[in-house]
């Protein structure tokens, strides 16, 4: 591994611009790829359709011959011939349909699967810049709804357009074969059906475009509001939220019924004109029957063959409204699969088989996709197994720090380094597994303790896992739950106190066993117990690694090698406790205050202290 990459060049840190929806035939033409791996199945399918279509446009000759040759001719030796027939056609077409039906929607399944996580692989390589800039609800919604809506064009849609195509092309046939003029008469509405359509799937393809988004809107509201259930009946605000999710859900009403409107005031008129074609047969048909022109068996198949002509009209229509729906939930999907990532490996990116732990920061500029910069020129050295502190206001740049050196989002200008390679250079996946965080908000996943604890090396063995969790405090109270280690903790480990579920995350970078690791306030917001057992773990878990700190209590970072005070973004202070609080800066001001803030939280009357905007600390 080389020695340091690429200077000071200008990293550009930009944020995701919205696709622009793509044109239909764009569109359509992206989406089909997604069913080639399935063709062979499909096409089985399809073949199965083209007979299940023939068989039933059989009927129709067999009524007529029925009605014209064994009734009309009084052949009543080949009526079981005839019911034979039928029953065939009807056993035959049965088990077509089956055959169509189940491989089809094997195949929407496996399409629908394949998109599912080709998709949800894409949001994985995208960088935190792009779920700074989205919302967890519409991202869902994409994964899920958009998704069947394409399944739903790919299966049930070409299942209809061309049982509708076949269809319309055997009537026809079968009609000219028996009277071409009625035939022709036949084709009169088609070029008003033609243009009906047409004109319809232009309007209503921006209602369903719109559709989707306010679903996406909607979802996302849901999934917010479940997720801050406890805010929401802590400040009593559940009639607010319920008006606020009744206004979203009363916008996709809204919408669905003006496509709907489109939808069922279109269908009538194209039932209208179809009609028109249907009674104008009827009248000619009948006096050619009278001027002995056509056989009545004859005019029965032509109206039945009439009738299979103009349904699928109907079902074609159905078709362009799914294609529609399907093209508008498919622009969202590639509005997803065309955003590149902003963070990318390089093609000859190195490997990063050790880390010894020295984290340098070489003339770091950095800011946000929208946003003023929030590092200015940071130049920072932590050598293998010293302890960095990082101190400062909020919105002073500490979590911009520490999100770099894992390559959350890249630099603006200058370089990370670790162990003298810039982190541009590494493979990020590589690089992440040297590194574990610790952070102020717990995340513990749906499952057991062990679930949890194990993701942090997930071959690890039980013994493995009990060791850890007894370096983090843990193991003691876990040993007192009702299934011991796989008890399970609920979504977010809702069923564990804030220090359990810290001390779990301890045990769970413990295991992870990293060179270079991250709290980011770890000891905030737990009961000074639970402080006191998580001191004592983090204390273990630091022993001999590059640890990045950021604290919140001043009071537990006076042992670290390093402490670097930020003020909007640069470093104003760095050294030791005692030396920053001799230089009387910034630092020392901090450490006064909140040790003024702990006597007074110990005065019986605190309420007559005096303070003004300055003595309360922004940390």
């Amino acid at each position: 591994m080389g020695m340091r990459g690429g200077g000071g060049g200008r990293f550009r840190h930009m944020g995701n611009e919205k696709t622009k929806p793509k044109a239909p035939l764009q569109s359509f033409k992206r989406i089909l790829p997604w069913i080639t791996p399935y063709w062979p199945i499909m096409l089985i399918g399809f073949v199965c359709m083209m007979l299940t279509t023939f068989l039933g446009q059989q009927p129709p000759r067999i009524i007529a011959y029925t009605t014209d040759y064994v009734l009309g001719q009084k052949h009543a030796e080949d009526i079981p011939k005839v019911v034979f027939l039928f029953i065939g056609i009807y056993v035959a077409s049965s088990l077509f349909g089956f055959l169509r039906t189940y491989l089809l929607h094997v195949a929407g399944q496996r399409m629908l699967h394949q998109l599912r996580t080709t998709l949800y692989s894409h949001f994985q390589k995208m960088s935190l810049t792009y779920y700074d800039n989205k919302q967890t609800g519409d991202l869902m919604s994409r994964m899920t709804g958009d998704v069947s809506e394409i399944e739903s064009l790919m299966v049930h849609g070409l299942d209809v357009l061309i049982m509708g195509i076949l269809g319309m092309v055997l009537a026809f046939y079968y009609m000219f074969h028996i009277q071409h003029t009625l035939a022709l008469l036949v084709l009169i509405p088609v070029p008003i059906l033609a243009l009906g359509i047409y004109f319809f799937s232009q309007k209503v393809r921006t209602i369903y475009r719109a559709i989707r988004d306010r679903v996406g809107d909607l979802n996302n509201k849901l999934q917010e509001n479940i997720s801050g259930i406890r805010v929401i009946k802590a400040f009593s605000r559940e009639e607010t939220e319920l008006t606020s999710v009744t206004t979203q859900s009363a916008n996709v009403r809204d919408m669905n019924i003006k496509g709907i409107r489109m939808w069922s005031s279109f269908g009538p008129m194209m039932g209208f004109v179809s009609n028109i074609g249907y009674l104008t047969v009827i009248g000619v048909g009948s006096n050619m029957v009278i001027n002995g022109q056509l056989m009545i068996g004859q005019l029965f198949a032509f109206l039945m063959f009439v009738g299979s002509f103009y349904s699928p009209v109907g079902s074609l229509f159905q078709f362009f409204d799914s294609i529609q729906r399907s093209l508008a939930a498919g622009e969202r999907i590639l509005e997803v699969l065309d955003t590149p990532p902003d963070i990318n490996d390089a093609p000859d990116a190195l490997p990063v088989p050790s880390v010894k732990g020295k984290v340098e920061f070489w003339h770091v500029y950095f800011k946000y996709a929208t946003g003023e910069e929030v590092l200015h020129d940071v130049t920072v050295t932590a050598h293998p197994g010293e302890r960095i502190a990082l101190v400062g206001r909020s919105g002073a740049g500490k979590s911009s720090f520490i999100n770099l050196i894992p390559r959350f989002y890249d630099t603006l200008e200058g370089m990370v380094l670790i162990d003298g390679h810039d982190i541009r250079t590494l493979r990020q996946t590589e690089l992440r597994k040297h590194i574990a965080l610790v952070l102020q908000e717990t995340f513990l996943f749906n499952g057991s303790v062990a679930d949890n604890l194990r993701y942090g090396r997930l071959e690890a063995t039980d013994e493995e896992i009990i060791a850890a969790a007894v370096a983090g405090n843990a193991h003691e109270f876990i040993s007192t739950l009702p299934d011991g280690y796989k008890t399970e903790i609920g979504e977010r480990g809702v069923k564990l106190s804030g220090g359990q579920r810290q001390r779990i995350a301890i045990a769970r970078a413990v295991l992870a066993n990293p060179r270079i690791l991250i709290l980011d306030e770890a000891t905030s917001s737990v009961d000074s117990e639970s402080e006191f057992l998580i001191h004592q773990a983090l204390d273990r878990l630091m022993e001999g690694r590059t640890t990045f700190i950021i604290a919140h209590r001043l009071s537990t970072i006076r042992d670290a090698d390093t402490i670097l005070v930020l003020e909007d973004g640069c470093i104003i202070e760095r050294g030791k406790h005692d030396a920053l609080v001799d230089a009387e800066g910034r630092y020392a001001m901090m450490y006064r205050q909140q040790f003024w803030l702990d006597d007074l939280s110990d005065t019986p009357d605190n309420g007559n202290a005096v303070a003004d905007d300055d003595a309360i600390p922004t940390l």
